[in-house]
């Protein structure tokens, strides 16, 4: 039996075009709709959820706080929906599935051995594979961009399934010679004073990072700011600099010339996890497949 609670398309569609535009004329003009059919879809929506959505005025409109409330859970459902069809016009086209998954480029080398298993497994199936930083990944998941994402927990969307896989400590990284590289163990990160940092320009290893180097009152003044791991290698390599980055950067890219310690007082770290957009159950089935290989490899493999 069909939920009568639930809201018809036509009613979300409506709302988000004069959220958008915030004027429900210019809203019927983009769906092509009259104004009094844009304002019966609200109003009608309003009844069914039993919540104004909308203060109106002659010369304005503002979304209340229950309208500011459906707004994302509307854009998620209406581009669910316009995903849906894409992926069902596709797939009857070229008569293949795909998968997408979005990866932290810090933990790619985790995923792709893992993958490329799968991959053989299931020559039919399409994989995309992308590597964006965690906002746009947070971003592209909630969005329905991507399937799926392997990512830090740190500010996770409630509606995200997360799986935890692994934890990721912040390591410092030593050009040969240092000073710092001539005593065994952790360090203690008051230890890193007075040295010339380099850190990624952005990304949850960053953000940990300068909010630990501030607590522990550490100057920041000359620290570098990297956007590529291939630029903060080079810069510690050559002794310019000393790198504080995850551990999992130091596992995908070969340093035999570096030595990476661990640092302490305290230690920080960040979780890394498998993320979905709902439940697993909600996902496409070759989804759901993929993710339950990728989750007993990867966690066979911690």
């Amino acid at each position: 039996m069909a939920n009568l609670h639930a809201p018809s398309l036509r009613q979300l569609r409506a709302f988000l075009a004069v959220a958008e535009t915030g004027s429900f004329s210019q809203a019927a003009q983009a769906l092509s709709l009259t104004q009094p059919a844009v304002s019966a879809s609200i109003r009608e929506l309003e009844s069914l959820l039993g919540a104004r959505l909308m203060d109106r005025g002659p010369h304005h409109m503002a979304l209340t706080e229950a309208g500011r409330t459906l707004l994302h859970e509307a854009q998620w459902l209406v581009a669910s929906f316009d995903r849906g069809v894409g992926q069902m016009h596709a797939m009857l086209a070229s008569g293949q599935q795909t998968v997408r998954i979005a990866c932290l480029p810090s933990a790619m080398h985790l995923l792709a051995p893992v993958l490329a298993r799968w991959q053989a497994q299931n020559p039919q199936v399409k994989v995309e594979v992308s590597d964006p930083l965690h906002e746009e990944l947070i971003a592209q998941l909630r969005s329905g961009a991507v399937d799926m994402g392997i990512t830090t927990e740190l500010d996770t969307p409630a509606r995200l399934h997360t799986t935890a896989l692994a934890e990721d400590e912040l390591v410092v990284l030593l050009p040969p010679g240092h000073r710092l590289a001539q005593t065994e163990g952790p360090l203690r990160w008051k230890a890193l004073r007075g040295e010339r940092l380099v850190l990624f320009a952005r990304g949850s290893t960053y953000e940990l990072a300068v909010a630990t180097l501030r607590q522990q009152r550490i100057a920041m003044d000359d620290a570098m700011r990297m956007r590529y791991s291939e630029s903060l290698y080079s810069l510690v390599q050559a002794g310019h600099a000393v790198g504080v980055i995850s551990r999992l950067y130091t596992q995908g890219v070969a340093t035999p010339a570096l030595q990476v310690r661990s640092l302490t007082a305290p230690v920080i770290g960040r979780r890394l996890a498998l993320m979905l957009n709902g439940e697993p159950a909600q996902q496409r089935a070759v989804v759901a497949q993929c993710r339950s290989f990728l989750c007993e490899q990867l966690l066979a493999g911690a």
